[in-house]
This record gives C-alpha cells, sequence and structure tokens, in this order.
C-alpha cells in the first residue's frame, strides 16, 4: 500500500494533472466533500507548498500552483452542493483578488461572489450559500475578515446587480467600503458559465477605460503611497504597537506593484490576470522598458517569496499568517534586494501617477 495519503494523492493530481478528470473535477476531493472531510487539506497545502519551495520552483510559479489546487477545492466544493442544489449549475461562482490573479499565497483567504442566473427560495440561498463558505473554512480557505464571500448577499446577484455593483463602487470609493480595486477588477471564474464571467469583466473593463473619473480614482489609490524609505535609505517601520520596528510587505509594497501593473492593463487592454505576466506583456508591447519590468519582476519574486517563508513559519506555529518582515533582522544581501524592490515600486507608482501613457 502507498505510503502516499488519501489528501497527498488528491492534491498531487490537482496541481500537477489537469486535476484528475477530463472536465477538470478531481474526484478524490469531490468524495472528500461530499464526505465533509476537507479538514486534513489544511496540512496538505503546507506540504505541498513547501515541498514546490524546496525543489527550486519559483514564488512565481508556487503561487499559481497553490491557487490551482485551491480552485480544485473550491470546485470539489461547489459540485458537491449542486448534486444536492442543482440550481447551483446555473450560476457562476467568482473568485476575487490575489485568486483571480493566480497570485494567492499560504493563509490566503476566501473572496468570492455568486454571478446567478436563477432565483432560488432566499432561505435556501443563504443556507446554501453560508455551508459553502464553512466547507472552504473547513479546507483551509480561511473566512474573509470582510465578508467578501457568497453568504453575504452583496456579493450575490444576477449580471445586471453585478455590473451595476461593480461600476458604482468604482465610481465612488466611499460605496465600496475598505475594498480596494484589486479585489474588484481581479476575478475569473470557477464553477459555471465562464462566459458570463468573462462579459463581466470585458464591461467593467471598458468601463473604467472610456471613464476618466474611474480611472483618476484608481490612479488616486496610488496617491497615498510612501516610499518606506528615508532620504538617507533608511527603512520607514511601524513605530509602535505589536508590530514596532517591522515592516508590512503587502501594504506598504507589493499591493502598489500590483495596482499599478493593473492600471496599465487596463489603459492597453492587456487579457493577462497574472500580475507577472502582465508585466511581461506591458514589457514585449514597450509601455514598460524591459530593464524596469526586470526590476519589477525581481522585486515581486522576492516579496511574493519572503511572504510564503512567512506563512510556512507561522503554519509550524499554529499561528495566524501575516506579511510583515524585520529589516533590521535581515541579512544585508536581503536588506538590498528590499531596496531594490522598493525603488522599482516607487518609480513605477510615479509613472502611473503622471499619467505617462495614460
Amino acid at each position: 500500500m502507498s505510503s502516499q495519503s488519501r489528501d497527498e494523492r488528491s492534491s498531487s493530481a490537482a496541481v500537477d494533472g489537469a486535476l484528475g478528470t477530463p472536465d477538470g473535477l478531481d474526484r478524490e476531493l469531490l468524495a472528500m466533500a461530499r464526505e465533509g472531510k476537507l479538514t486534513g487539506l489544511r496540512s496538505t497545502r503546507i506540504d505541498l507548498v513547501q515541498d514546490w519551495l524546496d525543489r527550486g520552483l519559483s514564488a512565481e510559479a508556487t503561487c499559481k500552483r497553490l491557487t490551482a489546487y485551491n480552485r480544485s477545492v473550491v470546485l470539489a466544493v461547489l459540485e458537491a452542493h449542486a448534486e444536492e442544489h442543482p440550481w447551483l449549475r446555473s450560476c457562476t461562482f467568482l473568485e476575487f483578488g490575489s485568486g483571480g490573479r493566480d497570485e494567492q499565497s499560504v493563509g490566503s483567504d476566501q473572496d468570492n461572489g455568486l454571478l446567478m442566473r436563477v432565483s432560488p427560495d432566499p432561505d435556501e440561498l443563504d443556507e446554501v450559500t453560508q455551508s459553502i463558505v464553512v466547507a472552504l473554512d473547513g479546507a483551509g480557505l480561511a473566512l474573509c475578515e470582510g465578508q467578501v464571500m457568497v453568504n453575504n448577499p452583496q456579493w450575490r446577484g444576477d449580471f445586471d446587480d453585478w455590473l451595476a455593483r461593480l461600476t458604482g463602487w468604482l465610481s465612488n470609493p466611499a460605496e465600496r467600503g475598505s475594498w480596494q480595486s484589486g479585489l474588484v477588477l481581479d476575478f475569473r471564474a470557477v464553477f459555471g458559465a465562464p462566459r458570463d464571467a468573462i462579459l463581466l469583466r470585458e464591461r467593467l473593463w471598458e468601463y473604467v477605460r472610456t471613464k476618466p473619473i474611474a480611472l483618476s480614482l484608481l490612479i488616486g489609490e496610488l496617491t497615498d503611497y510612501r516610499m518606506p524609505l528615508t532620504f538617507y535609505g533608511a527603512f520607514v517601520t511601524e513605530k509602535d504597537g505589536p508590530w514596532q520596528g517591522f515592516l508590512n510587505l503587502k501594504k506598504s509594497v507589493l499591493a502598489h506593484l500590483t495596482n499599478g501593473t493593473r492600471i496599465l492593463a487596463l489603459k492597453y487592454n492587456l487579457p493577462e490576470h497574472n500580475t507577472c505576466d502582465r508585466l511581461r506583456a506591458l514589457s514585449a508591447a514597450g509601455h514598460v522598458s524591459s530593464r524596469h519590468a526586470v526590476q519589477l519582476l525581481d522585486g515581486w519574486e522576492y516579496l511574493q517569496r519572503k511572504r510564503l517563508d512567512i506563512a510556512l513559519d507561522c503554519a509550524r506555529d499554529d499561528a495566524k499568517p501575516h506579511c510583515y518582515v524585520k529589516p533590521s533582522a535581515l541579512e544585508p544581501a536581503e536588506r538590498d534586494r528590499l531596496k531594490a524592490a522598493i525603488h522599482a515600486v516607487e518609480k513605477l507608482v510615479r509613472l502611473v501617477q503622471a499619467g505617462i501613457g495614460l
């Protein structure tokens, strides 16, 4: 008998080989979802990521594999629920944010929505969507603290509901709440008819490109950017609280790289979903210099790899993942690489803010 556990076998199939079946559904994961036995996937996910990194995979490749694995889990959970509630097959399950960009890290939470072509009984809808998010949480995809999940009525509706809601949020950020454009502009279908999600994305991106106010508001999200380095090259870290002396890699650097790249992708109507793929496409088309693109790609790789390492350490200590690093604890070469990433991102942000090519 194989020494591999059932979880490990299904996990490998989900990321290394067409998800197990021609329709993309892993049958072992489906059986586990039917039986409510997905809790073991938490540790399996950690082991997979550690193995990929140990084998020399880049952070980019690792995040793409991890997102594909998580997507296979979502697909199994949705299929298991659709067997009991067939109306789900007329809906499209949307994945937002890092999942929509194939950039999930260890500990990424749920950011999802339901695009509906039917109107099921309201009580049944509430019950089913609550069951879905709880099942995904049990499988290691944590509940979203901002309630960006299908059990929230704000994150489900028909095509017209979604288009009106998202364009409204993009034209009036105060209505959107604390979510950045990275959440509502980066999404893709996981379950159901992908054409609805594709059409929604096309309509939404066209809206942003043709509405100067919408584009200016997106650029405005970058106006508060302050390079986390002083004039003399010292890191600007948290001044008090539990993270005093630490730097938030995601909030202070990576989010601005992602947002700046997305704005340029919007401007030039690039089809790529992933930040690294967008940077390559922008460079190939001459919209970003090849040298700057290389610097940004290296910065993204460093920042995301650091996030993966931190998350793995947290998982081993049974602690909540975070994005903080203490610059004073880094080796000199690593501090230099972090500074290079910050400078590359600052250059990108300033170019976007100045309206170059926009």
